[in-house]
């Protein structure tokens, strides 16, 4: 299945490393397996957390910063495995531990973070594409894409989270959707085939579900104001 095979492919490249092997691994291949050989378990786990994550998202951000900390804990905690005499899991489930108990209470500074490490990177990158080889350079802009990325999620995070568990609540139902009109041939033989022809109708669909979704919470967030100052 091509999207088997894709999901393949982006597990591979993202487990560059030796350390970084166990974790990408630990985490794919169990979900990928489930997806494969139990189709009926993968789409009753991703249509409800789709749902949850496309309609709910902004109430739920907090658990989200809390998530992505505890995959950050892990692999930092990977990271230092080989100067450990110890299993990986176990630096690994420290790291996730600590790093996720500290963004539970903390979750503004922490969702700031995130939104100042993917300026950074992304500032780096363009550097890097611009020809920028000087060090003391490159350092300067990461440093000032971390600063400003971090005030910029802070400022606008209500927005940010808004569009952010859109997009990954409509890719979640999207998914789950394609696997379920899947077990039935005759209708997600012709659905694959489509998708295989035109590559811009799975985006397509993915934005406009992310369109609504980005409403439907806008408009749940502006109304829980409003009676909030009502009361």
């Amino acid at each position: 299945m091509l999207l088997m095979a894709q999901a393949q492919a982006l597990a591979g490249e993202a487990a560059t490393t030796p350390v970084e092997e166990p974790f990408f691994d630990a985490v794919t291949e169990p979900c990928l397996t489930v997806y494969e050989e139990h189709p009926l378990v993968a789409v009753l786990v991703l249509l409800p957390v789709g749902l949850a994550f496309l309609l709910w998202g902004y109430r739920l951000y907090r658990v989200l910063v809390v998530l992505a900390f505890l995959g950050l804990g892990a692999v930092l905690g990977l990271m230092l495995t080989p100067y450990l005499a110890v299993a990986p899991v176990i630096p690994a489930a420290i790291g996730a531990v600590v790093l996720g108990l500290v963004a539970w209470p903390l979750h503004r500074m922490a969702w700031g973070l995130l939104g100042g490490a993917v300026f950074s990177t992304v500032a780096a990158g363009v550097a890097t594409y611009l020809a920028v080889a000087n060090p003391v350079h490159l350092v300067l802009v990461s440093v000032g894409g971390f600063i400003l990325g971090s005030v910029l999620t802070v400022l606008v995070m209500k927005p940010l989270i808004i569009v952010i568990t859109s997009l990954v609540g409509a890719l979640t139902v999207g998914v789950g959707t394609l696997r379920l009109v899947t077990l039935w041939p005759a209708a997600g033989e012709p659905i694959l085939r489509t998708i295989d022809t035109y590559a811009v109708v799975p985006v397509a669909v993915v934005l406009g579900l992310a369109a609504v979704g980005s409403a439907m919470q806008m408009f749940g967030a502006s109304e829980k104001k409003r009676k909030e100052k009502e009361e």
